[in-house]
């Protein structure tokens, strides 16, 4: 792995991968329409003389075409992603994410790309309550009228995609399904995850917010773990042809996340989580998972995956970033 591309490179995790890449010696295409992405999360490499900042879209496919040449490996990271945005524009979601992923396949395809690693999600898994789940546990969703599933439904779509060109074309595809990953750089607005939300607004002496009960329950992925576990898939060959959960058994519930930010951030009786209804936050057109936790032996006996960070430790480093970096307002 020399030469490899990044789609979504200047997102969240994406940002964090093109930096460990580098790190290790590789030249990197950074490929990103920054619709969400930021050229601000590549602050710390973008004069990097190894790296490439492309603005492109995964629409199109003759850009790809063209960007893909002479790369050894792709990381295909780019997805519209955040539940809010699957409420709100459900078709887009369902576009970007399923034909994008196709334009990708295919440019690999005609470039003869050695490997790709595909960025999925634990939503393949929505609603199945037979947990820890593993890589091969059934898939559960609700009705097509609940816009919520259309994340879930294109990229389950997009497993196929790659299952399908390894079968047809030979492809070399690794699918890794991430369980809730934060960090610095983690979005922090209303289509950002549940941890970056919850600091920001603790941070600007607002209460966190907690829709629905506050008992479900999710397992939190710090950063660097998951840039480990992604690493590791790409440099594994056991890796080809497999799905894999990066996850941590760090699993707590949404409530008691909120008052542990609350009191990692020194707001403790100051501050308290307001429940609300999910209505508040995402309308009608959403359910939720009340659990959801992995089962990462996959991952530990092939790849040599092992989750370092815990979550208080990763919480720690993720509301310091924000202190340092959020405009977070105290009024």
């Amino acid at each position: 792995m020399n030469r490899v591309l990044v789609t979504g490179g200047a997102g969240f995790i994406g940002s964090h991968l093109v930096e460990r890449l580098l790190s290790v010696g590789c030249h990197v295409t950074v490929f990103d329409n920054f619709s969400s992405g930021s050229i601000e999360n590549l602050a710390s490499v973008k004069s990097h003389p190894r790296i490439r900042i492309v603005k492109g879209d995964i629409m199109d496919l003759n850009t790809l075409n063209e960007e893909f040449r002479d790369v050894d490996t792709v990381f295909h990271m780019a997805a519209v992603v955040g539940v809010k945005k699957y409420v709100e524009n459900p078709l887009k979601v369902l576009l970007v994410n399923s034909f994008g992923t196709y334009n990708v396949l295919e440019a690999a395809r005609k470039n003869g790309v050695e490997r790709i690693i595909f960025a999925s999600t634990s939503e393949i898994y929505g609603k199945n309550k037979n947990i820890p789940l593993r890589e091969d546990s059934d898939r559960v969703l609700g009705p097509t009228n609940i816009d919520r599933w259309t994340y879930s439904t294109a990229k389950a779509f997009d497993e196929h995609l790659c299952f399908s060109y390894m079968k047809t074309y030979g492809l070399k595809i690794t699918i890794l399904r991430y369980f809730n990953i934060y960090g610095p750089r983690q979005e922090s607005s209303e289509y950002g995850g549940v941890v970056a939300i919850f600091i920001k607004r603790v941070l600007s002496n607002k209460p966190p917010i907690v829709l629905g009960t506050g008992k479900q329950t999710r397992t939190f992925t710090y950063i660097s773990d998951a840039i480990d576990g992604t690493m590791l898939a790409s440099e594994k060959k056991e890796a080809i042809g497999e799905a894999f959960n990066i996850g941590s058994r760090n699993e707590i519930t949404i409530l008691e996340l909120a008052n542990l930010i609350i009191e990692l951030a020194g707001k403790k009786g100051v501050l308290k989580p307001v429940i609300e209804p999910y209505e508040y936050f995402y309308g009608r057109s959403y359910e939720d998972i009340m659990r959801r936790v992995p089962d990462i032996s996959k991952a530990e006996r092939i790849l040599g995956y092992k989750p370092k960070v815990n979550l208080r430790d990763g919480l720690k480093k993720t509301i310091e970033w924000f202190k340092k970096t959020c405009k977070c307002s105290a009024r």
